[in-house]
Order: structure tokens, then C-alpha cells, then sequence
């Protein structure tokens, strides 16, 4: 399995989301609140974890990949705004 095979892909991700859940502890989050940099940290997080969040509903498997991606993109294009 290379690392470019998208279940191979999905098991890393989630191996990697679960670590650093495990890191995110309410005493990281306060510290982070405390800080400008720590707060536009957060909102990073924030952004990326609906982002995620976005992409496990928006594809719809019985749709191509060209138009999960459309919908994707559109998603964060009206996040930037």
C-alpha cells in the first residue's frame, strides 16, 4: 500500500486527528485564549476541523469527484469571507 492510496490516506488522517485531539486539552485551549497568537490559532483549528467536517458530509458517494470537489471548494470560499 503507497502512501498515496486513499485508504491508506483515510488511516493516517485519522490516526493523526486522534493524536492531536489527545493534545488539544482544555488547559492548551485556555493558554491559547490567553494569547492573540493563540487565538488566531485556535480560529486555524476551528476552520480546519469544519472544513473536515464540510468534506464527510458534502461527498456524496453516488456523485463524481469533480462535483464533491466543486462543493468543497465552494464551502471554503464562503468560510473566507
Amino acid at each position: 500500500m503507497g502512501s498515496s492510496d486513499p485508504l491508506f490516506q483515510a488511516s493516517s488522517i485519522a490516526a493523526a486527528i486522534e493524536q492531536l485531539a489527545d493534545q488539544l486539552t482544555p488547559s492548551v485551549i485556555r493558554a491559547a485564549r490567553a494569547d492573540q497568537q493563540g487565538r488566531a490559532d485556535l480560529d486555524r483549528i476551528e476552520y480546519a476541523l469544519g472544513t473536515i467536517g464540510k468534506a464527510l458530509i458534502l461527498t456524496d458517494y453516488a456523485i463524481d469527484q469533480e462535483k464533491d470537489i466543486d462543493k468543497l471548494q465552494a464551502f471554503r470560499e464562503s468560510q473566507q469571507g
